[in-house]
């Protein structure tokens, strides 16, 4: 077999990013993408919002209560398949729904969020990532919305400014009144994640990471306590640690080893429309419809539901024709445009809404690197980060007890988890 330091499993955001910290650190670093190319999964098309003002668990009572409403109305915002396998998935999500968890997990999500906007803009720095910084126009169409809005604002400790509709269509000229109101965060970033995965994936390679594309991963065959081997479809490798960053992947690579990963597929959508003039110059957050329309290099992209149909990639037409009502009806320009991409990919959701991050106990050189819902562009580089800390044995910067990967079976303690 071939050998390395370290194989990544996963060639999305979260994969190349702790790829690239580790190969800087000196690791033979081999990764492992099942795609044709890197980022070929949820990484390759998701919203492009880097915003730690939206850094929340999605297990909330708010969540919660929502969810109850929408998953009754076939093109709400979110929408679940029920199946017997999701019905553990949804008691968990149930029993994470608490003030205290909601309120730890948002403290942590969004020190994470603000920590990671700074490496971003230092990769944007170091290796040309093309991140902006145009800020997040949190758009309310209701005035219940709207208040909603300023309350959360208000408790993020984040820089923002609250507008009235007429003022927020005085900043984006390319917003369709009239609305209630907004809330802008101007320190927030924007980018295309695909252009993300590309740019750090190079650098990892120039660091002396080895990529490899089109290798899927079979199974992972554990002895003695260790993971001995990772079977592909090229071939068994070897590895002193592997880090599994498979996305929503990650339970059915995963399959076999005895560890308890609850992740489910939140599909998600993108309609990709040719640019024309008056396009938004700020991202726009629609915030009662969950779409987001962004202004990217050569196209403007309206993104948005969450639909958890397990692995099932299949076009729901109702998803899509919700994000493009929405879009019609409040970015200037929408209707009768031409289209150039429609695009789905599944976001890795676990129950509680907090990413799974550390050394497993049963397992003592399997790191875990997924799970991070809609927050995987966001989060990528601090957790690759954290991986790298993790994989070289040393205290991680941040407590990692929330995120542990056994939390979910009840092996971990906190202290446990900040010896992760």
């Amino acid at each position: 077999m071939n050998g390395t330091d370290v194989i990544v499993v996963g060639g999305g955001a979260v994969g190349i990013a702790s790829a690239l910290e580790l190969a800087r650190r000196g690791a033979q670093v081999t990764v492992l993408e099942s795609g044709d190319e890197l980022g070929a999964g949820c990484s390759a098309g998701n919203a492009g919002l880097l915003c730690p003002s939206h850094a929340l668990p999605l297990a909330t009572r708010s969540a919660l209560r929502q969810g109850l409403r929408w998953s009754l109305t076939p093109d709400a915002p979110f929408a679940l398949r029920l199946r017997p396998s999701l019905l553990p998935w949804l008691a968990r999500f149930v029993a994470a729904c608490t003030p205290e968890r909601e309120r730890k997990a948002t403290d942590l999500l969004r020190s994470l969020a603000v920590e990671s906007l700074a490496l971003h803009e230092r990769l944007r720095d170091e290796i040309g990532v093309r991140t902006e910084r145009l800020g997040t126009l949190n758009v309310y169409e209701t005035e219940r919305g709207f208040d909603a809005g300023r309350r959360e604002a208000s408790g993020a400790g984040l820089r923002s400014q609250t507008l009235t509709g007429r003022e927020a269509s005085e900043l984006e000229p390319a917003l369709v009144g009239p609305v209630a109101g907004a809330i802008f965060h101007p320190d927030e970033l924007s980018g295309d994640p695909l252009d993300f995965v590309r740019v750090v994936g190079r650098a990892a390679g120039e660091a002396g990471a080895e990529i490899r594309t089109r290798t899927e991963v079979l199974s992972l065959h554990a002895e003695g306590g260790r993971i001995a081997r990772v079977e592909t479809t090229r071939g068994p490798l070897a590895a002193e640690t592997v880090v599994l960053a498979a996305g929503a992947w990650t339970p059915r690579v995963a399959r076999g080893l005895s560890l308890t990963i609850p992740i489910e597929g939140g599909k998600g959508y993108h309609v990709d429309y040719e640019t024309a003039g008056g396009d938004p110059h700020i991202p726009i957050f629609l915030q009662e419809a969950r779409v987001i329309a962004t202004p990217l290099p050569g196209r403007l992209r309206l993104a948005g539901t969450l639909e958890l149909a397990g692995l099932d990639l299949s076009v729901d037409p109702r998803r899509l024709a919700a994000i493009e009502r929405a879009g019609r009806r409040r970015v200037c320009g929408v209707d009768g445009r031409r289209v150039l991409d429609v695009w789905r990919g599944l976001r890795p959701c676990p129950p509680d809404g907090l990413p799974i991050v550390g050394r497993t106990a049963r397992y003592a050189n399997l790191v875990l690197a997924t799970g991070h819902a809609m927050l995987g562009f966001t989060l990528a580089p601090i957790t690759g980060r954290l991986v790298a800390q993790v994989v070289a044995g040393e205290q991680p910067e941040h407590d990692l007890a929330l995120l542990h990967p056994d939390r979910f079976h009840g092996l971990v303690r906190r202290r446990a988890g900040r010896r992760a």
